[in-house]
């Protein structure tokens, strides 16, 4: 019979151990447990936020360059070899770039935009969506199309355009002053 007493004392001291942390829990509220990791969540949802929005441009680890600007130029098309003056505006934080060019004919805004290295430079690719004014559809139709413009120190882009429509140009800009 000794090793079944060996058994019921052991059997009795898992017993009081659960029977203690059934009393500590009942002290424990959910709170206690899982509260702070809510907040450490929400604190670092705040943080990212900031970063993703205005911190990363003054992050001198990030590569990704700060191109939300106002920037005047100039568009040439192979439809008839015209230079046109534009204006384009570029909203930006870390991730989404938006972008919006603007002639005396015609407004495009980007669908999709990044900043992406090609052959070590910087470059701005984005496709776009060109809208017309209604007095230039009878030469100019509705269009999509994509521009790939390299970023020169951060003052200009320079590249070219290409569209559905079986056109391409190219464009020169500057930060306007």
């Amino acid at each position: 019979m000794r090793g079944g007493h060996a058994y019921f004392q052991h059997l009795n001291t898992h017993l009081d151990r659960t029977m203690i942390q059934i009393e500590v829990l009942r002290h424990i509220s959910i709170y206690d447990l899982f509260g702070y990791a809510g907040e450490a969540v929400g604190l670092a949802t705040v943080i990212m936020a900031a970063y993703e929005r205005w911190l990363w441009r003054i992050n001198p680890f990030e590569t990704t360059p700060a191109l939300k600007k106002i920037y005047t130029g100039k568009i040439v098309s192979s439809y008839d070899n015209i230079e046109r003056p534009i204006e384009l505006y570029i909203k930006q934080s870390l991730l989404p770039v938006q972008i919006t060019m603007v002639s005396a004919e015609s407004r495009s805004n980007s669908l999709s935009a990044s900043v992406t290295g090609i052959n070590g430079e910087n470059s701005l690719i984005y496709h776009y969506l060109n809208t017309p004014q209604s007095k230039y559809r009878d030469r100019s139709e509705v269009h999509y199309g994509t521009a790939v413009l390299t970023i020169i120190d951060g003052t200009m882009l320079k590249g070219r355009y290409y569209t559905d429509r079986k056109t391409n140009g190219d464009i020169e800009l500057i930060v306007k002053e």
